[in-house]
């Protein structure tokens, strides 16, 4: 797991839960023991020198995927990767536009990277030569009463659109659900568009020159055409796009149980990290909790499941090790849209991450996600482990979150994130075997397998999108870059990590304090401190109220 607030994906880090702060070992028995000790084997070898931190693409991401697939191949998965038990998974690590890329508008020829460039967005290649037609600022939403596309046949040509909306870019604006360059793209490829041209004179509108680094893409070729173009109705247009793509592989591991049974249960983990750091770049980041924890015990659930055919039998289950957690896609991202996905009827699925640290006094695992079906309350509700063990087993309600569940359920399969928290080694060299409570982790793998039997038995799960918590969350433009104590029951938010360089880092803030105010919003818990979070942009100055040590602090900030 991963955290970066630049991007959508990390700014719902706040999703997480419980943060395991005593990670002295318990002592399993019996079974327990034996599970302990193979799970201790695992981290050790995901953890050691040889593979350098398993950063994806380098070679150390490839002799811990080639350890799994050994691992899988033991247990007698059947295999469903691309070649054996690996699905390939290209990383891009250089995307830009080549001097073959031309555009003639009339008799005008334009100059690459001065007079047009393509977007983000764009398909990678194509041609067209024939009509663009003018559809003003693309958009059709009968809601509005607004049809740029009305008497307009776009079937087969290229569309000229205004990057801009009616009434400009404001906050209350009527029409900002059409500001995204995606949506238009998208209406004008459903009306048979093969190019789209944006243009605006809003400098502050202007897209990027620089290409996202993606395998993925819109599907037909978007520009950005540096000129004025409103008053242009249509015009005769010679177009060709060449977008060189260089990648190199990283590795998922995908295994299989097939029970012929018509609907299966997913289990996942991702086995990459961060390999050598990006501010400590010569010392190792073993990634012991994060997630070599998680991949461990995904190994062993897929040995426990296998070698009791009986008690599993009602559904398939596949198993999946991601890769490229940090990546644009993920390879999470990548797995829904590959076959092995594709040739199932996915009933639910469990994401492992950072299981490792149990805290040996609290003994709280964490499941967030549990609103995405009304099967996961029922399953734990019945699931019963010694308190020994497994003392208190915490949940969370919304299935947004910044793990690679979230790519199940925004894809429509109930899906949860199984943890025993986060903590302030998390993603340093101080993350390493010595802090792994392996008998810990021993009792979360029991429980888990007294869980998978209570799913197995029970009917198939409907999917709940948990949408109040979505549309919250998708809207955040901000962040403090820090990590929530769920177990803390007083008033305010206290936090159990900070985001080493996020806001909270570079103001002082520190694990135990207690966020009591955020600007002018009294903070009483997470939800009153999410809403007040969305309300702030870029830029804004406002102040924090903590209290740490029973002393209260204001601290200015500006995100």
């Amino acid at each position: 797991m991963y955290f970066n607030i630049s991007n959508f994906k990390n700014i719902l880090v706040f999703f997480g839960l419980t943060v395991s702060l005593h990670t002295l070992g318990q002592k399993p028995r019996f079974k327990d023991k034996k599970v302990a000790t193979q799970l201790q084997n695992h981290i050790e070898y995901f953890t050691s020198e040889e593979l350098e931190g398993r950063k994806m693409t380098t070679a150390g991401e490839y002799k811990s995927a080639q350890y799994i697939a050994s691992q899988f191949e033991q247990i007698g998965l059947e295999p469903k990767g691309d070649e054996g038990y690996m699905q390939y998974l290209p990383i891009p690590n250089l995307r830009m536009a080549q001097a073959a890329s031309s555009l003639k508008m009339d008799k005008e020829v334009l100059t690459l990277f001065t007079d047009f460039y393509p977007v983000s967005v764009s398909a990678n290649n194509g041609q067209y030569r024939g009509d663009a037609i003018n559809v003003g600022y693309g958009i059709n939403d009968p809601g509005l009463n607004v049809n740029d596309y009305k008497d307009k046949d776009v079937k087969g040509k290229a569309v000229i659109i205004n990057l801009d909306i009616p009434g400009g870019m404001k906050e209350h604006n009527r029409f900002m659900a059409w500001e995204g360059i995606e949506m238009r793209v998208e209406y004008a490829k459903s009306k048979g568009a093969r190019v789209v041209l944006f243009h605006t004179t809003n400098k502050d509108l202007k897209p990027s020159g620089k290409l996202e680094m993606t395998i993925k893409h819109i599907g037909i070729p978007v520009v950005f055409v540096n000129k004025e173009l409103t008053k242009l109705k249509a015009v005769k247009i010679d177009f060709q796009l060449s977008i060189l793509l260089l990648s190199t592989n990283a590795h998922n591991v995908v295994g299989m149980i097939n029970n012929k049974a018509p609907h299966t249960i997913i289990l996942g983990a991702h086995h990459d990290h961060i390999g050598m750091g990006a501010s400590n770049k010569e010392q190792l980041h073993p990634g012991a909790d994060n997630n070599a924890s998680g991949t461990a015990a995904l190994i062993e659930l897929a040995r426990e499941i296998s070698s009791k055919h009986k008690k599993y039998k009602n559904y398939n289950y596949v198993f999946v090790a991601f890769t490229a957690s940090d990546a644009v896609i993920s390879g999470s991202d990548f797995f829904i849209d590959s076959e092995p996905f594709y040739n199932i009827e996915p009933n639910c699925m469990i994401n492992l991450d950072m299981l490792g640290r149990l805290d040996s006094t609290l003994k709280t695992l964490t499941l967030n996600g549990v609103g995405t079906s009304a099967g996961w309350q029922s399953a734990m509700t019945s699931t019963r482990i010694c308190k020994r063990k497994i003392k208190y087993v915490n949940s969370t309600y919304s299935g947004v979150s910044s793990t690679d569940h979230f790519s199940f359920y925004r894809n429509g399969v109930p899906a949860i994130h199984v943890t025993t928290g986060y903590h302030n080694d998390m993603n340093t060299p101080r993350d390493n075997i010595a802090s792994i409570n392996y008998g810990g982790e021993a009792f979360a793998v029991r429980y888990l397998t007294k869980l998978l039997k209570k799913l197995d038995k029970a009917p198939q799960q409907q999917f709940i999108k948990t949408a109040s918590e979505m549309e919250l969350y998708r809207d955040l433009q901000v962040s403090l870059g820090l990590f929530p104590d769920y177990l803390y029951t007083g008033q305010g938010l206290k936090i159990a990590a900070i985001e080493s360089n996020g806001i909270a880092d570079k103001i002082g803030l520190k694990h135990g304090d207690i966020i009591t105010q955020l600007g002018d919003q009294k903070i009483e818990n997470l939800g009153e401190y999410m809403e007040k979070l969305s309300t702030f942009s870029p830029g804004t100055l406002t102040q924090i109220k903590i209290v740490r040590n029973n002393e209260t602090k204001t601290i200015p900030l500006q995100f």
